[in-house]
């Protein structure tokens, strides 16, 4: 498959998530907490499968350096800041979503949701959206930098 698209489709999710992960703060909002429960937990699965993707054939491509060796801006500090500020936003927000997800289905088979839980799971869900709003802005910026501005 050719890499621009996977750059491009994980662009266009990573741009959608945090619209999706506000929709289904709404449904929780409704008290549709299984529709919130479905929509979050596909959506985490459909992000960290494009993550994987855009990561093997990152791997497979010849590392990071060789996608982007045709950027004007590779070597300049602000697009190595802005690529490991990404990273490094994008990694904690996707493990702090896998840990809201699964300690939820934790509380959820325990029958304590909602309970004590309740409050940790709103703070961390919103740190996710944060989390995914950083990396769409972020995601962009290194793209643009990397594919779209030469």
């Amino acid at each position: 498959m050719n890499s621009s698209y996977i750059i491009i489709g994980m662009l266009i999710l990573s741009i959608l998530a945090p619209f999706v992960a506000l929709y289904a703060v709404k449904l929780a909002k409704e008290k549709k907490h299984l529709q919130h429960k479905k929509l979050q937990q596909r959506l985490f699965f459909v992000c960290a499968t494009g993550v994987l993707l855009l990561e093997l054939q990152i791997r497979l491509s010849g590392g990071s350096g060789t996608l982007v060796k045709d950027s004007t801006y590779l070597h300049t500090n602000f697009f190595k800041i802005t690529l490991w500020v990404h990273i490094i936003g994008a990694v904690l927000t996707y493990l702090v979503w896998g840990y809201t997800i699964f300690k939820s289905k934790a509380q959820a088979k325990k029958r304590n949701l909602p309970g004590q839980f309740s409050f940790s799971h709103r703070k961390l869900g919103y740190f996710v959206i944060f989390g995914l709003f950083y990396t769409a802005i972020t995601a962009s910026m290194v793209c643009a930098m990397a594919f779209f501005m030469n």
